[in-house]
């Protein structure tokens, strides 16, 4: 299946201007991340926002030291929207919907940081994709790992050449508990949509976990979700590691691949058996993937991006609300 970021050849304008909310390295925070991926594309990082006038501040002052060129404080969400091309949203997630707002009322596309919104908010994040749909504007979320699949298939060559019947993803996120699933759903979700055909209206079956208390440094999260091809068996394995580089693997059907970050930030793919290959940073080939459909993509490719975005996040609720319930 191929992912809906990758067109090559559709023509690219330059520079895009790009506005970064939330863009202070804070814990997990991708912001700089994204930033400098955007820029790797040609695009211009002009504009940051924080949850307040001092956070935006000090962050437009630290990414401009890393950029090497201005880049502007704006006030809020919806003026930083306004003085772009393109938003990307990396706030906590809590800030996730204040974001989709800014991006809407501004008419520019959207890269929103994985969870697109919280479980609690999900009605309105549903309403907030069908709103771009409907105005035929771009709206992605930062769910990187199908970017991992090309190295999957040069480690693996046999991988991928029948339908998939098993996904497993093994992931380090920095806090316990409920909140590492809520965290690390998305990725293993994306990583499915990718590689099988998912009905629009599947839900999960057989939803269950190892460890649901408060205070769990470790997890595993199973659940079964229907394809067109047969159902497709997913497990997210999660182990808690508060300092990076985290660990972090995927397998399809037992064939695995782990992540290794090397000095420099350099993204090794390595098998069990000792086999590896270079790769491109997973959030930078996100990245420009993208770009060439920024500022203004063709309604199909909208609507393909919204009808991804909406069906992740109805998996993602429909996943945690099981787990909540026990």
């Amino acid at each position: 299946m191929t992912h809906p970021g990758h067109d090559d050849g559709a023509p690219i304008a330059a520079p895009l201007r790009v506005g970064v909310l939330g863009a202070g390295r804070s814990r997990q925070g991708l912001g700089p991340f994204l930033a400098r991926a955007f820029e790797a594309t040609g695009a211009i990082v002009v504009a940051v926002a924080g949850r307040d006038a001092a956070g935006g501040a000090r962050a437009a002052s630290e990414l401009a030291a890393a950029l090497g060129h201005p880049v502007a404080a704006a006030p809020d969400a919806l003026a930083l929207a306004r003085s772009v091309d393109a938003l990307v949203v990396a706030a906590p997630v809590g800030g996730h919907l204040a974001g989709l707002d800014a991006a809407l009322a501004a008419g520019v596309p959207c890269l929103c940081e994985k969870p697109l919104v919280a479980v609690a908010d999900f009605a309105a994040g549903l309403q907030r994709i069908a709103d771009f749909r409907a105005r035929g504007l771009l709206l992605a979320e930062n769910c990187q790992w199908p970017e991992a699949l090309p190295a999957l298939r040069v480690l693996h060559p046999e991988a991928l050449r029948g339908p998939v019947r098993s996904v497993t993803m093994g992931l380090s996120p920095a806090d316990p508990g409920p909140a590492m699933v809520a965290d690390s759903l998305s990725h293993v979700l994306s990583v499915v949509q990718a590689v099988a055909d998912v009905p629009a209206d599947a839900l999960p079956s057989d939803v269950r976990q190892s460890d649901p208390s408060p205070a769990a440094s470790a997890n595993v999260v199973a659940f079964t979700l229907p394809a067109s091809t047969g159902p497709v068996t997913v497990e997210l394995r999660l182990q808690v590691c508060p300092t990076q580089p985290r660990p972090a693997w995927l397998a399809i059907d037992g064939q695995r691949i782990e992540r290794r970050i090397e000095p420099g930030y350099r993204i090794t793919f390595v098998t069990p058996d000792g086999r590896a290959v270079a790769a491109e940073d997973p959030l930078w080939r996100l990245v420009y993937g993208l770009r060439p459909l920024l500022p203004r993509a063709p309604r199909e490719r909208t609507d393909a991006f919204a009808d991804a975005v909406a069906l992740r996040l109805r998996l993602y609720a429909a996943v945690l609300g099981a787990l909540a319930r026990g």
